[in-house]
């Protein structure tokens, strides 16, 4: 069997050029701030940072995909949010709260790779650049949009609607149009779709299992495929 040839990293200035905020510098600002920076690969089911640890960083996922997970004090994980390339890790109350602990874990998804920066450094970085610290807070505002959102959704709507409006953002998010429909970019297993959604696997195979019987969806190779999204809107927006 051949094995897989193994993806080369960047330089630092290649993938710091592409992440928010970042890519607002110039390039002879960027040469400046890139010392700054750390470049980390992080293999699938590597923790990035864990929930109790010393929290000092503000992460930026350069390449693949990684969720950041709360748990019960019974080991049962639940999804806060799935991050993807160019996005931000940032929401751990570090830059004014000075907060020592994270309060959450970060876990590769997929083998990702990850530039941080300490929490001062950034800051030095936005007082230097007033404009770079508007665009910061218009990501961490949106991100907080979405947690309220996700959080009254899990208080007051029934799980298919929950498992439907996630399927929907996962498509507008990381989605390809195929001949099967639109291909989600990230492998979801019943028990993440469950921890998404504040329900139980034996919930989620069942509602799932649902969609496929309505030909809502089909699954290929671990991928789940949206192939009728009216119905499956209808279903996430219906009273």
């Amino acid at each position: 069997m051949v094995k897989a040839k193994e993806k080369k990293l960047l330089s630092k200035e290649e993938y710091l050029k592409s992440l928010p905020v970042i890519r607002e510098m110039k390039p002879d600002e960027l040469s400046n701030f890139a010392e700054l920076f750390h470049i980390e690969k992080v293999m699938k089911g590597r923790y990035v940072f864990e929930d109790g640890g010393s929290c000092i960083w503000i992460y930026f996922v350069c390449e693949g995909r990684v969720k950041l997970l709360t748990h019960s004090p019974e080991g049962r994980d639940f999804i806060l949010r799935m991050v993807s390339q160019n996005d931000i890790i940032s929401d751990n109350g570090i830059l004014f709260q000075r907060n020592p602990e994270c309060r959450y874990s970060a876990k590769a998804h997929e083998t990702s790779v990850v530039a941080k920066i300490t929490s001062s450094d950034l800051m030095s970085i936005l007082d230097q650049r007033p404009d770079l610290f508007k665009y910061y807070s218009q990501v961490i505002d949106q991100h907080l949009s979405e947690s309220y959102i996700n959080l009254r959704n899990m208080a007051f709507e029934k799980v298919e609607r929950r498992i439907a409006r996630h399927l929907i953002q996962f498509a507008k998010n990381t989605g390809d149009k195929t001949e099967y429909g639109i291909k989600l970019g990230v492998k979801l297993s019943r028990q993440e779709i469950a921890n998404l959604t504040g329900t139980t696997i034996e919930t989620a195979i069942r509602v799932m299992s649902k969609y496929k019987k309505m030909k809502i969806i089909v699954e290929k190779e671990g991928y789940i495929y949206i192939s009728d999204r009216h119905r499956l809107v209808v279903i996430a927006e219906e009273l």
